[in-house]
């Protein structure tokens, strides 16, 4: 992000904060993050730290399996690493949310096997 260029391990931090948004229901730049001097990325942090992850789950979230959501939180967690180093590939990420969060898409279009 500092050479302003994008690469695959900005993409992935991307995709880790609309997983975020996705599972907060919140922009990244809450006005509830702001008034703390936080982003959504530096909330999670805050929570995980804390060990309160859970928290950033929206209330309205029914009926959604805890170990689904837990491996779903843990894919964020990866992806918006402070280290690019650290982050999985998309191809990763991908593996990981069919294996713990969902089942394989049954689709011809689609192909998680390929690159």
């Amino acid at each position: 992000m500092q050479s302003g260029r994008a690469t695959e391990k900005t993409d992935v931090y991307s995709f880790g904060v609309l997983v975020l948004e996705i599972i907060s229901r919140k922009r990244p730049t809450d006005s509830s993050f702001i008034e703390k001097g936080l982003n959504i990325v530096g909330w999670l942090n805050f929570l995980v730290a804390e060990d309160r992850r859970r928290e950033m789950v929206d209330r309205n979230c029914e009926g959604v399996q805890l170990e689904s959501l837990d491996a779903l939180i843990a894919v964020a967690i990866r992806c918006v690493s402070s280290c690019p180093e650290d982050r999985p590939t998309m191809h990763r990420a991908v593996q990981i949310l069919e294996s713990e969060v969902m089942s394989p898409c049954p689709n011809d279009f689609y192909d998680s096997g390929s690159d």
